[in-house]
């Protein structure tokens, strides 16, 4: 059976040397492919065990805020007293909850927004959050 294995080996065209230091196969056609040592240790492009980047809401959907959108902006806004969402809650970068501020007062100087509360006809709009449950924990809790 082995003699059977070695001359279907020799019959296919194909030869094998291996050296203590290299490795290459002779293909039929007569050209070498070379290959390093094979005890060598293997470089990743990547680190398989890297997490994937998280990205902001905001940064994700690629929404840029803007003043006259209050819908939007009401999203950020506590219902019971008018303030802004923390950033542990919200889930925004730096950037963006820096933008958010901005904005907002921007758009409560404007008139777009009321300054106290949220506005009652956006309440029934669904949540980007729950503002129950932050998506990181505090830094002071």
């Amino acid at each position: 059976m082995l003699r059977s294995i070695v001359k279907g080996f020799l019959n296919s065209g194909r030869s094998v040397s291996r050296t203590a230091a290299n490795y290459s196969d002779t293909v039929a056609s007569g050209s070498v492919v070379e290959q390093s040592d094979v005890d060598e240790p293997v470089e990743l492009k990547s680190n398989p065990y890297d997490k994937p980047a998280r990205k902001c809401l905001l940064c994700r959907t690629g929404i840029d805020l803007d003043y006259k959108n209050a819908r939007l902006l009401q999203q950020f806004v506590s219902n019971f007293s008018g303030r802004v969402y923390d950033q542990h809650v919200t889930g925004l970068c730096d950037m963006q909850q820096k933008k958010l501020l901005q904005t907002i007062s921007t758009s409560r100087k404007a008139g777009y927004m009321p300054i106290l509360v949220k506005d009652p006809k956006y309440l029934k709009d669904p949540k980007l959050f729950d503002p129950l449950k932050p998506l990181r924990p505090h830094s002071f809790a």
